[in-house]
């Protein structure tokens, strides 16, 4: 099953590149390109996340409150580098 990284990808390549979009379609490899593009952008964003990690250190502090606030800090910035990142032309639709 697709994220919404793969479910993003799917809609940009409809979109913005609608022949290798068919032809995907036609040959029956439409959900193996898929799977295999939303892996690469998962897989990239807890790259990412690990660096941010490492970048911004978790707050010293049992608060529920804080860590929760830098945790949603942390995914979201990795959220945005991925979709800048796998479908630029898609992130207005992605942002309303």
């Amino acid at each position: 099953m697709l994220s919404k990284y793969g479910i993003l990808y799917s809609k940009d390549l409809e979109e913005y590149k609608p022949i290798t979009y068919q032809e995907l379609i036609m040959n029956g490899t439409i959900n193996d390109f898929l799977e295999l593009k939303d892996k690469e952008f998962n897989d990239l964003r807890n790259s990412i996340i690990m660096e941010l990690k490492n970048k911004y250190k978790k707050p010293n502090t049992d608060s529920f409150i804080e860590l929760a606030q830098y945790n949603n800090f942390i995914y979201n910035i990795a959220d945005e580098i991925v979709i800048w990142t796998s479908c630029p032309k898609s992130i207005k639709n992605y942002i309303e």
